[in-house]
């Protein structure tokens, strides 16, 4: 199976295909005298796979304007389309989290270390009090008294402000984080869910073993032919159309619908038996091959794009890799059976 853009990763190929894909990757590692390395050999494997549209585009790009693939270039390419950023984004909003609980600390300290200034000199004018009855060196120590009280009370003010500029700070940085947590999760092209949080759930009800569901799994008919002839960035919004299909009719909280991979994408049919799941699967694939897709530019026709669909019900003691198996075997059956039809194991 292929891989798709996902943090962390996810890869679940069988055998012999991560075979095929070691096998077709060392030729580029060797050509471009890259070290066989993690970072490099995992930019390369996904440029063979296919499934990282992005990363393939990108490398693609400058083998054509013939330039190097270095390993500086691998490393670039590695954080920002394997890795696809996250990290240094995650970095940045803990290293904003630290400096605001620096800074707060820091002026909490400022008030210890003023209340204890003023706790000392209360005691010293508490004593000339008690050691005096003149009227002007009573009135002195009372002005002293309500400086430094004032002192004090201009400090809890600054902190009173500093911890409501805190307050608003981590509710700014606790946004950054959830989109930071929402594109982890997230497919970048299409907005879909990408293909770790297809994994994650689809373990989380293998184990359960109790809820009814049903795997889809959804690849575009000739794509390749579509990038051939009109090139990726209409590819792109292909996939970007087709998505939106796919969000339309399985907006219940029940359907899961994520980018599996390339031109493939997949849904869970949660509390939803085969049967129902092959009505909903089929209305998308008429939709789909019933648009009359246009290039934006030109009005050019694209012609009618198909979708090919394998489902598979789950079944008792099923694991993650099983239905996804089975789905993939129904899908390859619809693509021999002429394509733009679905096929039920």
């Amino acid at each position: 199976m292929s891989t798709s853009s996902s943090f962390p990763p996810v890869y679940t190929e069988a055998f012999h295909q991560a075979s095929e894909n070691l096998r077709r990757t060392l030729p580029f590692i060797n050509q471009h005298q890259t070290p066989v390395n993690p970072v490099n050999y995992a930019v390369w494997y996904e440029y063979v796979a296919g499934s990282n549209q992005q990363l393939k585009k990108a490398i693609d790009t400058r083998l054509q304007k013939q330039q190097k693939i270095t390993p500086e270039l691998t490393q670039k390419l590695y954080e920002k389309y394997v890795l696809m950023g996250l990290p240094e984004k995650l970095e940045a909003t803990n290293n904003g989290l630290r400096l605001v609980v620096d800074n707060t600390m820091n002026q909490i300290n400022k008030v210890e270390l003023a209340a204890g200034d003023f706790s000392e000199d209360l005691a010293i004018q508490q004593t000339k009090l008690e050691q005096t009855e003149d009227i002007s060196e009573i009135k002195s120590v009372l002005s002293e008294i309500l400086q430094n009280t004032r002192k004090l009370g201009q400090s809890s003010s600054d902190l009173k402000q500093e911890l409501a500029a805190t307050t608003q700070e981590i509710l700014r940085l606790r946004a950054e984080l959830e989109i930071v947590k929402q594109q982890a999760k997230t497919d970048g092209l299409t907005g879909l869910l990408n293909r770790s949080c297809l994994n994650k759930k689809l373990t989380e009800l293998c184990h359960e073993g109790e809820k009814t569901f049903t795997l889809g799994l959804f690849d575009i008919d000739h794509f390749k032919q579509v990038n051939d002839k009109f090139g990726h960035l209409l590819g792109d919004r292909v996939l970007q159309y087709f998505a939106s299909l796919l969000k339309k009719h399985c907006h219940n909280q029940s359907h899961i619908a994520a980018r599996f991979g390339g031109e493939e994408m997949a849904v869970i049919f949660i509390h939803t038996p085969a049967h129902l799941a092959l009505e909903i699967a089929d209305i998308i694939r008429q939709q789909l091959a019933s648009s009359n897709l246009k290039k934006k530019d030109s009005d050019e026709p694209i012609g009618t794009v198909t979708v090919s669909v394998g489902l598979s019900q789950y079944q008792p003691g099923d694991t993650t890799l099983n239905i996804i198996e089975r789905a993939d075997v129904a899908l390859y059956e619809s693509k021999a059976a002429g394509r733009n039809c679905i096929t039920l194991r």
